[in-house]
């Protein structure tokens, strides 16, 4: 009897432990190891930084090398590196081609027009209903955060971030709060699709108009002129605009106040990411984050190193001056979060959305086969060899419908010329493949399939990129430190290179044992591995794995 009743019992509690899923889990109170979860996103952050400025580090990332886990070879694995795809892939675990975000905007084919990936009419922004509408909508997978709002609904999920969509592709669909800066006023914002209405907190918070501090002072050097040794130096001429290319860098302003002209300027200046903090450390205080019996999660990024990484690249002294002022802000942060939620009740995690290319002349001159592609010269080529393909299988009117991370065909016209699509797209790709900055291009139909030309580079990147409701029909895989573009300074992202697939990764919490890993890794793989961090257990299909 008593070993009936024992086997009863057991297998009560078994049940109970029985999720609809069908997965078996512990309640989150019982496997919870942190408090709570920080990930902290800094746009266009290249792994190299870590390294290149590690003697100049004294505070944040100095604490996160000296004590963190270092993934040193960390990638995004998909072809289009750019901010919103490497969001929505780090929060989700997902690659683009299952989360659906493939790029910060692209062709949607059910809609035929171009969408921006966190447009929604529906939306309104609160207080500014002229602005577009922005939400979640069109993520297709969920997040870190709704996993452990599902887990355990008490807990809270919060974003934050200068630019809108990397707090929205991090928030995921079920968050209690996502902000971004309004590059209008300076103040915080958020749409209807979150709160109907702004907290208190955050109502304060803008009133004390913090981003007005920094008219007066500028943007001017943080450290002493040797300090910037390890950059170009700060007069080049393919840098921001051509003209304003060294320190000190002042703001626009109107009779001597900020204006819209200064907000915007703010942006491209390390200030941005300095009061993202402030506003994070708001949301810690006044939402309780960390500091009861369910763990909540709090995601931060940092957006100035891609403005800045734009205008100036990365070997610039904007670029170096940027990241040891936020050296200092990641610093303030973790001392804050010490004496707030305390050190041993918190994980902390550093990566970036992408890398960066340099700046193509500064490559050129360094010896690489590098060059600026003139965006105009390369469509204006596309469209004549479209001419010629259109002649060849008798479509009439445009054959290049529009260019959105590639080539979207008229579909319509060619199947009203009653040739093949595939067709069409082969004999398109084989003419671009001629001229002589691009490396490759793959066509709708190879990326529709699976199991084939293995060996063909890159292939599987691209793979991983493509969604077939929103790709085009040709993805263009220019050749290395090429870069295309409109402009004539400046520089992007968005390869599948190392240079801009490869990104910091430092897992830090006093309960995570020091150490450098120099497996490959990928960043697919960081959501399932702080889902063990929260107590829950990700879904079965998502793309990464556990590290530790």
């Amino acid at each position: 009897m008593k070993k009936t009743m024992g086997l009863f019992v057991a297998m009560m509690l078994i049940a109970a432990v029985l999720w609809t899923n069908g997965c078996v889990r512990t309640s989150v109170g019982a496997k919870m190891k942190q408090k709570l979860v920080v990930v902290v996103v800094v746009d266009q952050m290249r792994a190299d930084y870590l390294n290149r400025y590690a003697g100049l580090f004294t505070d944040g990332f100095a604490r996160l090398l000296k004590e963190g886990k270092l993934y040193t070879n960390a990638h995004h694995d998909h072809a289009l590196t750019v901010t919103a795809a490497g969001h929505a892939t780090i929060s989700t675990g997902s690659f683009p081609s299952h989360h659906g975000i493939v790029s910060n905007d692209w062709y949607e084919r059910t809609e035929k027009k171009k969408v921006y990936c966190s447009d929604d009419t529906s939306a309104k922004i609160l207080g500014y209903p002229d602005m577009a509408g922005r939400s979640p909508a069109r993520m297709l997978k969920p997040a870190l955060g709704d996993w452990l709002k599902a887990a355990s609904p008490q807990s809270k999920v919060f974003a934050i971030s200068r630019k809108d969509r990397p707090a929205i592709m991090m928030g995921g669909k079920h968050p209690d709060g996502v902000y971004w800066y309004n590059s209008r006023n300076g103040a915080f914002v958020t749409s209807e699709y979150y709160v109907k209405t702004y907290p208190a907190w955050v109502d304060s918070f803008n009133a004390l108009k913090l981003a007005d501090r920094y008219l007066e002072s500028g943007w001017t050097k943080s450290a002493d002129e040797e300090a910037y040794f390890v950059s170009r130096e700060d007069e080049f001429m393919a840098e921001f605009d051509g003209i304003h290319t060294t320190f000190p860098h002042e703001f626009p302003s109107e009779a001597g106040k900020p204006n819209r002209a200064y907000y915007g300027a703010l942006t491209t200046s390390p200030f941005a990411d300095e009061l993202v903090f402030e506003f994070a450390r708001a949301a810690v205080t006044n939402e309780g984050l960390g500091r009861d019996g369910y763990p909540d999660l709090l995601f931060v990024g940092c957006s100035a190193a891609d403005a800045i990484g734009h205008a100036f690249g990365p070997l610039s002294q904007e670029a170096q001056d940027h990241f040891m002022r936020l050296d200092k802000y990641l610093g303030d942060f973790m001392r804050f979060l010490d004496e707030t939620v305390g050190e041993r009740n918190y994980v902390l995690v550093l990566t970036g959305d992408h890398g960066g290319l340099p700046l193509p002349e500064d490559l050129k001159r360094r010896g690489f086969d590098a060059k600026r592609v003139s965006f105009r010269d390369a469509m204006s080529a596309a469209g004549k060899a479209a001419k010629r393909v259109a002649k060849q299988f008798g479509v009439q009117g445009k054959l290049i419908l529009t260019f959105a991370n590639g080539i979207v065909l008229n579909e319509e016209a060619i199947q009203q010329s009653g040739a093949k699509l595939a067709d069409v797209e082969a004999a398109l790709a084989d003419a671009l493949k001629k001229l002589p900055y691009i490396e490759d291009v793959f066509t709708r139909s190879e990326l529709m399939q699976t199991g084939t030309d293995n060996d063909r580079p890159f292939l599987e990147n691209f793979r991983r990129s493509f969604h077939p409701e929103r790709s085009p029909n040709l993805a263009l895989r220019l050749k290395p430190y090429y870069l295309l573009t409109s402009w004539a300074q400046g520089t992007s992202h968005g390869s599948p290179y190392r240079y801009d697939t490869h990104v910091p990764l430092v897992f830090y919490g006093k309960r995570i044992q020091h150490g450098t890993v120099a497996d490959f890794v990928r960043t697919v793989d960081i959501a399932p591995t702080l889902a063990g961090w929260l107590g829950i257990e990700p879904p079965a299909d998502v793309g990464g794995k556990v590290l530790f």
